[in-house]
C-alpha cells in the first residue's frame, strides 16, 4: 500500500505522469489517481478540459447537499505493469454529534455497482474517462447516509487476488451540512375551453397531488435538494382559454398564460402569499398550448403534468435566474465555458461533466443549462451555483445551534408555532417572524394593456404576506380612497416581469431577450384599513425630492367605486365524501361597480391559526374540494365572496374528514422509461400523509414484477432481464396503505458487457 499524499498536493490537479512521479512506490503498480464526488455536476482536473482558468475550481468544490443520494467515481491506473483489473470498496464515515460532541461514526463499507470490476490503463484520454461510467469504480451512496462532515475512503485490489490484498488507499473528506428543501405548493388547473381547432370544447380535470410529485422528480434530480420534498394544492383554478398564440416579446408569455397566471396569482393569495413555499400552476394533459409551453409572471410559475424540465426551468426563474445564453442575450452573469463556447461568447454550455444520479448517465460538459432553449439539457456550474443557499429552498444547517423546528406538515403556518413572547433561541427569529405574518390586504391583480389601459382581473379582501418578491416597480400607484377624497391606504404597482418556456431552441416567437413587454400582469397589495369608498389605480410620474411626495394632480388609469351595499354570505354546508367535501351556500348581493361576483375557499386544520387555499373564481354557490388536497381530522373551512371591492367572509362548523390514503408517486423510474439491463437502477418514491406527519422510509415496500425487492424511500436494485416490467411501491400510514406503480423497459447491453452483480450490503 503507498502513502496517501492528498493532503500534500491535489495530485489530480497535475498530469498523469507527475502524479506518477510522485508516487513513487506506484511505479510499478496500480493506484488510485483521485475521487470525485457528485450529486449532478462536480469539478474534477478542470484544468484538463477547461482553458480559461477563471471557470476551474479544485476537485469536488461545487457544493454537496444533505440527504440527496451521490455517485462516488474512483479513478485508478495501471502503473508500469499494464492494463490491469482493479476492484474495492468505498468505507463512508460521518461526523456525527454525540452527547453534544462531534464523533466520527461508521456509515458503511459499499462495493463498486456493476460490472464491480475497472480495467485500469496507464494513462487514458481524460475526456473518455470523465464521460465513460465503466472507466471508474462507482459507489452510491444513498441519501439516507448523506449528512454532516463526510469523509470517503476507497482501497483498490486486483480484481483476480482472492486474498483482496489493497494496493492503494485514497480518502477525501467533504462538507455535506448544507439542507436545502424543495417545497411546492400546486396550483392546480382544470380545463373547460375551445380544442386546438377551435370547433370543439373539452372539459379536463384538474391534476392530483401525486401528479404534481412525480411532475417534481426532474427538479429534485438536478437542484441541490434533499431527496424528501414537501408537496400539497394550494387550490384549483378553472381556465377557460386555450394557451396558444405568440408572445409580444421574444422570450415573455402570450395573453393566455398571462390571464392564467393571472388566475393563479388569485390563487395564491387566497392561499395567504406565503414567502416559505414555491407555487406551480400545474396544467392537466390536453390543454391546447403552443409555442409556450410554460411562464412564469404574477409571482407564479407553471407548466404540464410529466414535463419535468419545464417545471425546472419555471422553477428556477422563481429562484431569482434569467434565462440562459443560448440564441439570446439572456443572463448577462452567466460565462462562457471555453473551449465548449467560442471565446468570450456563452452559449448556456453547462461548462462540467454531469451525472444523473438516478442511473449515472453522464452529460457533457457542452450539453445546455436547462435554463436555455436548447438541448440536451442539464444543470450546469453556473446555475448550481445560483441554487446554492437560495432562499427559496430554505437554506439551513443539519447540525445548527439553532433553528426553527422543520414543520413537514404543509397545511400549518410554521410562523404560528413559535412561543410568543419568544424565549431564547427564538428571539433571534422575532423580527423574521413579523416578516411572516399574515396581514389584512386588498389584493388587485390586472394587466396592463399595449393601449396603456388597465383589465382587471381579481380584487381581493385576504389575510396575506404583503410581499411582491418579483414584481418591478412602476410609475401607478394603487389607493383606497375615503368618501371624501382622501387617501386612506396605498401601495405601489408592480409589474411581474414574465419568463416563458418554449420546446427547442426557441421561446414562442424566437429566442430574443428578457425586454420589457408591451403587454404584462401586475399585482398591488394595499393595506385593508376599512372599507373606503373607491379603489383606483393612478399614474404618478417621479416622486417628489424634496418631501418624498407623489406630484400631483394624477392621471386616474383604473377606478371602482364602492356598491351601496355589501354581499352577504349565507350558512356553509358542508358534506363529507369518499371523493372529497362539496361545500354549498348562497350569496346575496352583485358585484360592485359592474364587477363580476366570485368566490373562494379556504379551509383549517388548527382551529383557525393556519388558512389554505382550496378554490378561486367560483361563481356558483357549490364546489368540491378534492380529498387527496385535504388533511384528515377536524377541519373548518370559510368561504369569501368577492364583489370587486369589498369581501364578505363566513366560517363553517369544523367537521370530521375520515383518515385517507397517503398520496405516493413513483420519482423513479418514470412512467414509459427505458433502462439498460443490469444496470444500477434507482427506485425513488415521495409520499404525503394525510395527517400532515412525516412518513418513516420503513414505510416504503417496493415490488417488482410482484416480487417484494426491498424497503425504503430508496432503494437500489440491478435492472432486470430485457422486456417490459412492473414497479409499485405501497406505502403504510398507519393501518391504512397507498399505493402507486409504474411500467418501464429493460433492453439488452452490448454482447461485451460484463454480466451484472447485485450491489453488497451496507455495513453499520
Amino acid at each position: 500500500m503507498g502513502t496517501d499524499i492528498s493532503s500534500v498536493v491535489d495530485k489530480a490537479l497535475l498530469s498523469d505522469a507527475w502524479a506518477l512521479k510522485l508516487r513513487e512506490q506506484h511505479l510499478i503498480g496500480p493506484h488510485i489517481l483521485g475521487i470525485e464526488v457528485t450529486q449532478g455536476i462536480q469539478y474534477f482536473r478542470a484544468s484538463r478540459h477547461l482553458t480559461d482558468p477563471a471557470d476551474r475550481g479544485p476537485n469536488n468544490s461545487l457544493r454537496l447537499v444533505a440527504f440527496k443520494t451521490a455517485w462516488v467515481r474512483v479513478y485508478v491506473r495501471a502503473g508500469w505493469g499494464g492494463a490491469v483489473n482493479l476492484t474495492g470498496h468505498l468505507q463512508v464515515r460521518a461526523m456525527r454529534n454525540k452527547w453534544w460532541l462531534p464523533v466520527w461514526t461508521d456509515v458503511g463499507t459499499l462495493t463498486p455497482q456493476t460490472p464491480g470490476t475497472v480495467t485500469a490503463q496507464a494513462l487514458p484520454d481524460y475526456a473518455t474517462e470523465r464521460g465513460t461510467t465503466t472507466a471508474t469504480l462507482n459507489f452510491i451512496v444513498p441519501a439516507e447516509d448523506m449528512a454532516g462532515t463526510m469523509s470517503f475512503k476507497a482501497n483498490i485490489w486486483r480484481a483476480d487476488d482472492a486474498s483482496a490484498a489493497i494496493v492503494d488507499t485514497e480518502t477525501v473528506e467533504a462538507d455535506v451540512s448544507l439542507l436545502q428543501t424543495l417545497r411546492v405548493r400546486g396550483l392546480m388547473v382544470a380545463y373547460n375551453g375551445p380544442n386546438a381547432a377551435g370547433n370543439g370544447t373539452l372539459n379536463i380535470a384538474a391534476p392530483t397531488v401525486g401528479q404534481l410529485q412525480t411532475t417534481a422528480a426532474w427538479s429534485h434530480t438536478v437542484f441541490p435538494v434533499q431527496a424528501d420534498g414537501v408537496f400539497s394544492s394550494a387550490g384549483t383554478v378553472t381556465l377557460t382559454v386555450p394557451l396558444t398564440g405568440s408572445p409580444p416579446n421574444p422570450g415573455g408569455c402570450s395573453a393566455g398564460w398571462i390571464t392564467l397566471n393571472g388566475q393563479l396569482a388569485a390563487a395564491k393569495a387566497n392561499d395567504g402569499n406565503r414567502t416559505d413555499v414555491v407555487y406551480y400552476g400545474l396544467l392537466p394533459n390536453g390543454v391546447p398550448m403552443g409555442p409556450v409551453i410554460g411562464c412564469a409572471s404574477n409571482g407564479v410559475t407553471s407548466g404540464g403534468v410529466n414535463n419535468g424540465t419545464t417545471m425546472a426551468h419555471e422553477l428556477g426563474h422563481f429562484a431569482g435566474l434569467p434565462h440562459a445564453p443560448c440564441g439570446t442575450p439572456g443572463n448577462a452573469a452567466y460565462p462562457a465555458y471555453e473551449p465548449y463556447d467560442p471565446a468570450g461568447t456563452p452559449t448556456a454550455s453547462i461548462g462540467e461533466y454531469g451525472l444523473d444520479i438516478n442511473n449515472g448517465a453522464i452529460h457533457q460538459p457542452a450539453e445546455k443549462d436547462f435554463m436555455s432553449y436548447c438541448g440536451p439539457r442539464w444543470t450546469s456550474i453556473f446555475t448550481h451555483q445560483m441554487l446554492i443557499n437560495n432562499a427559496i429552498f430554505a437554506p439551513t444547517s443539519v447540525h445548527p445551534r439553532f433553528r426553527i423546528p422543520e414543520l413537514y406538515d404543509p397545511w400549518l403556518w410554521p410562523w404560528e408555532y413559535i412561543p410568543d413572547p419568544a424565549p431564547e433561541p427564538w428571539e433571534h427569529w422575532k423580527h423574521h417572524i413579523e416578516e411572516l405574518r399574515m396581514r389584512p390586504v386588498i389584493t388587485l391583480i390586472g394587466t396592463f394593456e399595449r393601449d396603456a389601459s388597465i383589465t382587471m382581473q381579481h380584487v381581493m379582501r385576504v389575510n396575506a404576506q404583503p410581499t411582491i418578491a418579483t414584481g418591478v416597480p412602476t410609475q401607478m400607484v394603487a389607493e383606497l380612497v375615503g368618501a371624501n377624497g382622501d387617501v386612506l391606504a396605498s401601495a405601489p404597482v408592480m409589474r411581474i416581469p414574465a419568463d416563458a418556456h418554449g420546446g427547442g431552441c426557441g421561446c414562442g416567437g424566437g429566442c430574443g431577450g428578457d425586454g420589457e413587454p408591451p403587454v404584462y400582469g401586475f399585482q398591488a397589495m394595499v393595506p385593508d384599513v376599512g372599507r373606503g369608498a373607491a379603489l383606483r389605480i393612478v399614474h404618478v410620474g417621479a416622486l417628489d425630492d424634496a418631501e418624498g411626495k407623489l406630484h400631483r394632480p394624477l392621471t386616474v388609469a383604473w377606478e371602482r367605486k364602492a356598491a351601496a351595499r355589501t354581499v352577504k354570505l349565507g350558512e356553509i354546508g358542508v358534506k363529507p365524501g369518499p371523493r372529497g367535501v362539496t361545500l354549498s351556500w348562497k350569496t346575496d348581493g352583485a358585484g360592485a361597480d359592474g364587477a363580476v361576483l366570485s368566490c373562494s375557499v379556504q379551509f383549517s386544520k388548527d382551529g383557525g391559526r393556519s388558512w389554505n387555499g382550496c378554490a378561486v373564481g367560483i361563481t356558483e354557490g357549490k364546489v368540491q374540494i378534492p380529498a387527496d388536497t385535504l388533511p384528515s381530522g377536524k377541519v373548518q373551512f370559510r368561504v369569501l365572496a368577492h364583489d370587486g371591492f369589498d369581501t364578505a367572509v363566513r366560517t363553517s362548523n369544523a367537521v370530521e374528514i375520515a383518515a385517507r390514503a397517503p398520496n405516493v408517486a413513483i420519482m423513479n423510474p418514470s412512467a414509459g422509461a427505458r433502462v439498460e439491463t443490469a444496470t444500477p437502477m434507482r427506485l425513488w418514491a415521495h409520499a404525503q400523509s394525510g395527517s400532515g406527519e412525516r412518513i418513516d422510509g420503513e414505510a416504503f415496500e417496493w415490488r417488482l414484477d410482484g416480487e417484494t425487492v426491498g424497503i425504503g424511500r430508496e432503494l437500489w436494485i440491478i435492472a432486470p432481464k430485457p422486456g417490459p416490467h412492473e414497479v409499485s411501491v405501497v406505502v403504510a400510514d398507519g393501518h391504512i396503505k397507498g399505493e402507486a406503480s409504474t411500467a418501464f423497459t429493460t433492453f439488452g447491453p452490448d454482447r461485451d458487457t460484463p454480466p451484472p452483480r447485485k450491489p453488497g450490503k451496507r455495513g453499520r
